[in-house]
């Protein structure tokens, strides 16, 4: 199934029951170009708070690792021509001049961007984007309250994504669903679901949804 931004009923249909436009529990090359396609405008959130709430997951990830999603769903044979094509720009760029010292300069400049792109990823700070479910055991206890308790939780490494939805569960029963960036090597989620689960009154369980690397 395919999705476009010129159809945001649609989507918003697909969201009320799937997390992603993949229709598993993590995005992939569907959720990314429909993402992309929004060029940075919000749906709106009163008319398709779903469409909205899926936008703000997404917009943790960066472009490229969304592009990269998308060539992953792309047939072997488009991929095949794709590294074909770039392999033919990449000897051209090379080969392409009779000039012995042009060539020398781009062969520099290659050498360059490979070491500062080593360097780059030295510096990369593992991370990774968790949304869960926080269900509670009466009907009547307030969620909205419960939420912004678990949100003033503090933690090195931890930042909470403060946008949160009430999920109808049945006859009448909601769960909280919530999210949050975390640096792998700092906060670790057993951690942080104790220190939910310690209000052991009002907290029933907490349940992770998706857990998906930066």
């Amino acid at each position: 199934m395919s999705f476009s931004v010129d159809k945001p009923a649609e989507i918003e249909a697909f969201l009320a029951t799937n997390n992603y436009l993949s229709g598993s529990h993590l995005p992939d090359g569907k959720d990314a170009q429909v993402y992309l396609d929004l060029k940075g405008n919000i749906p709106n959130k009163s008319e398709t708070p779903n469409f909205y709430f899926w936008s703000l997951n997404l917009s943790v990830f960066s472009e490229p690792l969304l592009k990269k999603w998308i060539e992953d769903v792309k047939p072997a044979a488009s991929k095949e021509s794709s590294k074909k094509a770039e392999k033919k720009a990449d000897d051209d760029d090379l080969f392409g001049s009779d000039d012995e010292e042009e060539t020398k300069k781009l062969e520099e400049m290659k050498k360059k961007k490979a070491e500062e792109a080593k360097k780059a990823k030295k510096k990369v700070i593992a991370k990774s984007i968790v949304i869960f479910d926080v269900k509670v055991f009466e009907q009547e206890q307030d969620l909205d309250e419960l939420a912004k308790r678990i949100l003033q939780i503090e933690m090195d490494g931890l930042m909470w994504r403060t946008e949160y939805k009430l999920v109808e569960i049945a006859f009448g029963m909601k769960k909280i669903q919530m999210g949050c960036t975390i640096e792998d090597d700092k906060v670790s989620t057993d951690d942080l679901f104790d220190k939910i689960l310690a209000w052991e009154d009002e907290v029933q369980s907490v349940d992770i949804v998706s857990f998906q690397k930066v």
